[in-house]
């Protein structure tokens, strides 16, 4: 009978993890990391960050299948060991970053803890009482573009059962009827809400529920919110102004204008065709966007708006974003040498492989292709005791023909 002890159950998540594509906590720990030098550079920020200095973030580009989301779930792991919220979310159908207040339901509720399995703040804020708030950021005057997070976010010590849940959805992006929030406030407050000078509006005061809820993580004793996007590519789907609303948005994320307030920390990965493609393309029929967007920011939001994106353009291919380099064949040697190791770690058998002749009838391909190769021809040693050779396919990449229709809220905007 075969026995699994606490190494050999790690060897088989590691494996089934690669296996799987999706990079986890214990394989990125457990693997050599080929991407050191751009982890120290993120650590290096991340450690000023939690002295409590702002922090520009950076971007990560890179073609596709060379490691830019294994950096992100490494950086991910490597926040969250030093005490920070972190949230990682990649861009779809279903999140853009052109709605901030969209953006931000869907980026909030991914939001994971050091010392939690289960996602958000809610645990932590059960053990936190309303007179702790006067001592937090969360009642500084003025702190947020609009106070209806932050009245909320105190209410919610107050309320109960349902009504508790109800304004604890609410503080992650949900959309709740404000009559309902009046309701909750006035039952559990003994009062009527105040009148704010203006009603709150989901597009210009999205920046409120970042702040709370970056502060929020504060309150709960984390260093700061660690934002992680990764496929920003996508943002090239979009049609031009939804473009430069995602834009002015993640020019505000990265903090890239040094106008970002509160504790976060942002980081994102794209492929290189958007800055071959979109930012700097050669194609005479579609205009650069390092051209147009600032013209059509001046157009829509005045002087201060074109010289933000003319600076984010400028930023985005400066040495604070970096490229993700190719892996030298000594280094993947090393990662693949392990990789057999640990197979054979995982099913109990004397697992060999071949590198350097894998690498060889491979060709020049991607990390993540060398990685499928190896398990293949791992897996079919171990199991029907033979020698393959795997070929491998071009990689498929997403797309990045301009697309109304690829982000729902897109549709119709123009």
């Amino acid at each position: 009978m075969n026995t699994y002890d606490r190494e050999r159950l790690k060897a088989v998540a590691v494996v089934e993890s690669l296996r799987a594509g999706v990079p986890t906590r214990v394989s990125t720990r457990t693997l050599p990391d080929l991407r050191e030098g751009l982890t120290d550079l993120i650590q290096d920020d991340l450690e000023l960050f939690q002295q409590g200095q702002a922090m520009p973030g950076r971007l990560i580009w890179g073609p596709y299948g060379q490691g830019k989301t294994h950096v992100l779930t490494t950086v991910e792991h490597l926040a969250l060991e030093m005490g920070f919220a972190v949230s990682r979310v990649s861009l779809s159908r279903e999140v853009s970053c052109h709605n901030l207040g969209h953006f931000y339901s869907r980026v909030a509720p991914l939001l994971r803890t050091p010392d939690s399995t289960v996602y958000g703040l809610q645990r932590k804020l059960n053990q936190k009482k309303a007179a702790d708030l006067p001592d937090s950021a969360l009642q500084k005057p003025g702190r947020y573009s609009h106070p209806l997070p932050a009245v909320i976010f105190e209410d919610y010590f107050y309320a109960e059962g349902e009504d508790q849940d109800l304004l604890y959805g609410y503080l992650l992006g949900s959309k709740v009827a404000l009559s309902e929030l009046k309701r909750v406030h006035k039952i559990y407050r003994g009062q009527v809400m105040t009148k704010f000078d203006r009603n709150f509006k989901t597009g210009e005061d999205a920046t409120a529920f970042f702040g709370m809820l970056a502060d929020a993580a504060c309150l709960c004793g984390y260093r700061g919110w660690v934002i992680l996007i990764d496929e920003l590519e996508l943002v090239a789907r979009l049609g031009r102004i939804s473009r430069l609303k995602a834009y002015r948005n993640l020019n505000w994320l990265l903090n890239w204008s040094g106008t970002m307030p509160y504790p976060i920390y942002t980081a994102g990965a794209a492929a290189i065709d958007l800055q071959d493609e979109f930012w700097h393309s050669t194609d005479a029929n579609r205009p650069k966007d390092e051209v147009l967007m600032p013209e059509l920011a001046l157009e829509r939001f005045g002087a201060a708006a074109r010289d933000e994106i003319s600076k984010f353009f400028e930023t985005g291919i400066s040495s604070q974003c970096t490229s993700i380099e190719p892996v030298t064949e000594e280094a993947l040697v090393g990662l693949l040498e392990e990789l057999a190791r640990i197979h054979g770690q995982a099913y109990d058998w004397p697992a060999q492989l071949d590198v350097r002749k894998l690498l060889r009838d491979l060709g020049s391909t991607t990390v993540r292709t060398y990685i499928r190769a190896a398990l293949e021809a791992l897996d079919t040693r171990y199991v029907y005791q033979k020698e393959v050779a795997p070929e491998a396919e071009d990689l498929a990449a997403c797309s990045l023909d301009e697309d109304n229709t690829f982000f729902s809220e897109a549709v119709n905007e123009e």
